[in-house]
């Protein structure tokens, strides 16, 4: 019998160890590779990272924007049923520019921490040079594991962007990654996961107008870990945690009226 255990407990070991060494990709990723029709009010533009690949984005314009928001949307779905915010947003008085990642809907690639964050950082580059958000102030909306995302390329990239809204975040892979697995091995899918995108520490360097967004009832990424993000970004003199009810992903379900004034409170007046 405890020879059994034994065994049993190699192989949890052995499954960890190898999904630590792949990033835990598929625990993290879970992508619809389902076709994306384009919006009436969207165009399509396809962002080439890498060698080979692209991915897909959508860029709402809009004739009198109040600024620009580029979306980062969540490890499952795809622009199909991203768009809906997209769209949201735009009749909102927004320019939008939403990207799938690679492997979700019409983009090519893998859906691996690296070349999601290459891509990500190629369409941040793309969104730069677009002649109607160049003017614009510019905010950066993560969602989930896009708003782990959302952290590392505004931090990256801190003149690109004016404001910063995240909600139902985690704050690390580490801690994401041992929210994945069963009880009997957290402890070691927290110590076998690389730590990619430690939240907690690279806001620290963020110096602009922050919302944080998450619910007490987040089974999925639980309410603390956007609570540790809040109480770390100590470079800010402007930030909010908005604490919601209901699911994870719910902002926009409590009140979407608060949810719009809320970010129109961070677009900088200078």
């Amino acid at each position: 019998m405890i020879q059994t255990k034994n065994i049993s407990l190699v192989i949890f070991a052995v499954i960890v160890i190898s999904l630590g060494g792949c990033g835990y990709n598929k625990a993290f990723y879970h992508p619809d590779t389902a076709s994306v029709q384009t919006p009436p009010d969207a165009k399509s533009v396809f962002i080439n990272y890498g060698n080979k690949d692209s991915i897909h984005s959508l860029f709402y314009e809009h004739k009198s924007p109040k600024a620009s928001i580029f979306i980062l949307h969540g490890n499952a779905g795809n622009l199909t049923s991203w768009s809906e915010i997209a769209d949201l947003l735009f009749l909102a008085g927004y320019h939008v520019f939403i990207i799938d990642y690679p492997e979700f809907g019409n983009s090519s690639g893998k859906a691996k921490h690296e070349e999601v964050y290459l891509s990500t950082q190629a369409a941040v580059d793309y969104f730069n040079t677009i002649p109607a958000v160049v003017p614009t102030k510019k905010m950066l909306f993560g969602f989930s594991l896009g708003g782990n995302l959302a952290i590392k390329i505004a931090t990256d990239n801190p003149n690109s962007f004016d404001a910063l809204i995240i909600e139902g975040a985690f704050d690390s892979h580490k801690y994401a990654a041992k929210n994945t697995v069963s009880r009997p091995i957290k402890g070691l899918a927290y110590l076998t996961a690389k730590n990619h995108i430690n939240g907690t520490e690279l806001i620290q360097t963020w110096t602009k107008p922050l919302l944080v967004v998450h619910s007490k009832e987040d089974k999925v990424c639980d309410y603390s870990m956007g609570k540790a993000i809040y109480d770390a970004a100590t470079g800010t003199t402007q930030k909010e945690l908005w604490t919601i009810k209901g699911p994870h992903l719910a902002g926009m379900n409590q009140g979407v009226e608060q949810y719009l004034y809320k970010i129109e409170k961070l677009i900088p007046k200078d």
